[in-house]
């Protein structure tokens, strides 16, 4: 089957125009039975989400456009590879994307400057549908430029597009109010659910740093970084973040403490390292788990 790369497009576009009503309709759904069944709703953290997500979207709108309408196609027309056309980069694409969202989620967990960008995500200590909006407004491109390396192989960037707007779909799904959407047995072996997802965000130690596909699990079964609800409830934020905070204290508090980390000590070796290892590293704890980073990191306060 011949694949026609202009249909595609228009296909792509009246997906994109409809991205705004889903979201919409999906959160008047949630919040009429959050109001209405569950008679409880968080107004202010919902109201920190919205205004993140409008401000980040509007700090970044300028240069993604620019990445997306220039630097993808000149780097798609300079591409190593000249693959042929067809339907089968669409899987490909599809398993290159998951790999390299999973990597990039992976590598904000891990790297303590990256994670002062996508903590303000995990500061959420409730989970509904405006958690999706929830960014730093200072993460412009950063990891996000690996993506890059698809044109540059030699796949078509519409399928770049195509993941990356239907990421945008589904990411807005899986924050649903676990009240309004529980388990879903059978899909989640197959697409990452809202369950799965709420296990990423949780702040108990048996879920820290799982769950980091977006799209599809697998990546997550390939590296043991899935897991399951446990008989331990879920708990919402950060080790640190236990309650609601406000739009700014959620963009600067980690950037904060990590200036008082770098400051606090004197060799220039450690200060650097202090950008790159994890979250809860100090200087001389090389060996210590994930867990104990992270119980260190909420015990220290840094």
């Amino acid at each position: 089957m011949q694949f026609d790369i202009f249909k595609f497009e228009l296909f792509l576009k009246g997906l994109k125009d409809i991205l705004p009503y889903f979201f919409v309709g999906l959160l008047i759904i949630e919040t009429a039975y959050l109001l209405l069944v569950i008679k409880k709703y968080n107004k202010k953290e919902t109201f920190v989400n919205i205004a993140t997500g409008v401000v980040a979207i509007l700090a970044q709108f300028g240069l993604k456009l620019f990445f997306f309408t220039n630097i993808y196609p000149s780097v798609y027309q300079h591409r190593l590879f000249d693959l042929p056309l067809g339907w089968y980069q669409f899987f490909s694409v599809l398993l290159i994307y998951a790999f390299m969202q999973w990597l990039i989620h992976f590598i904000e967990h891990k790297v303590r400057f990256f994670w002062c960008l996508h903590e303000v995500h995990h500061s959420a200590t409730h989970m509904n549908v405006t958690t999706g909006l929830r960014n730093s407004i200072f993460d412009l491109i950063s990891l996000e430029m690996l993506y890059l390396l698809i044109p540059f192989f030699g796949f078509h960037y519409i399928f770049y597009f195509l993941f990356y707007t239907l990421n945008k779909f589904w990411a807005s799904f899986i924050h649903v109010n676990e009240k309004l959407i529980g388990q879903i047995p059978v899909l989640k072996y197959f697409l990452v659910t809202p369950a799965g997802h709420h296990i990423h965000h949780a702040r108990n130690i048996p879920y820290l740093d799982k769950n980091y596909g977006e799209l599809i699990p697998w990546f997550d079964f390939l590296f043991k970084t899935y897991a399951t609800e446990r008989t331990e409830k879920i708990q919402y934020g950060t080790v640190k973040i236990t309650k609601e905070i406000g739009f700014w204290e959620a963009q600067v508090h980690e950037f904060r403490q990590l200036g008082k980390d770098i400051k606090a000590t004197p060799k220039l070796i450690d200060k650097l390292l202090y950008l790159i290892m994890s979250p809860g590293w100090h200087p001389g704890n090389f060996s210590q788990t994930t867990k104990q980073l992270q119980k260190s990191y909420k015990e220290n306060g840094s």
